[in-house]
């Protein structure tokens, strides 16, 4: 999914300008002028600017990043001038996905309709405390694993279901017994997201979690 992710950054970079009015440098300004202290204001403030909620995400997600692209260089930043920058560093993947992996993937991203962009905010938020996340279609769920599974995603139209092996940590409040059909027992807590604001840091400590108990 990352090199399908870093071919939709450059798409949507390259007509930033034209849907929006502004350039990446623009909005990066106008984002910092606010002085927000939470990504989520940031987010609200982008939608509240005709911003649609991925690309809000995204816009959001680049702040974060100091202003840099997550995937690579944007010719013309501030800074840049006369400067030859060299290639991002990636980690490379362990193999590429079959056609019928993608196909799968597809299938249960489509199942999610609206919420599709949180799924995706969601991956990107836990990329970024996983770095060598690796997301599997399953049958009916998204298995995600650093290696091996730690958690599960199932997608609906009305909400996403996250799941994490957290053995026997208590069950309360938002952390649920899950209610699903795919993910095997060791997935033992759910979170039912339906709103980016729940993509918090105290879901990422859940997530780091659940792959420091699987991965070590």
């Amino acid at each position: 999914m990352a090199r399908d992710e870093e071919a939709e950054e450059r798409e949507f970079l390259a007509d930033l300008h034209t849907r929006t009015g502004r350039d990446l440098a623009q909005w990066m300004a106008a984002i910092a002028a606010q002085s927000f202290s939470d990504k989520n204001e940031v987010i609200d403030w982008l939608r509240a600017q005709g911003i649609p909620f991925a690309r809000a995400s995204w816009l959001e997600r680049i702040h974060s990043n100091g202003g840099r692209p997550i995937y690579g260089q944007q010719p013309g930043q501030p800074g840049d001038e006369g400067k030859t920058q060299p290639p991002a560093a990636k980690a490379a993947p362990p193999r590429s996905p079959s056609r019928r992996e993608l196909a799968d993937l597809e299938r249960l991203l489509a199942a999610s309709k609206g919420y599709r962009p949180l799924y995706q905010m969601l991956e990107a938020e836990i990329r970024t405390v996983v770095p060598d996340l690796v997301v599997r279609p399953k049958a009916g769920y998204l298995s995600l694993g650093a290696p091996c599974e730690f958690a599960a995603v199932t997608l609906h139209a009305s909400e996403l279901r996250l799941g994490l092996d957290l053995g026997d940590a208590p069950h309360a409040h938002a952390l649920q017994r899950p209610r699903w059909r795919g993910p095997g027992p060791a997935i033992s807590h759910m979170v039912v997201l339906t709103d980016a604001r729940q993509v918090n840091a105290d879901l990422l400590n859940l997530v780091k979690a659940a792959n420091r108990r699987v991965n070590g």
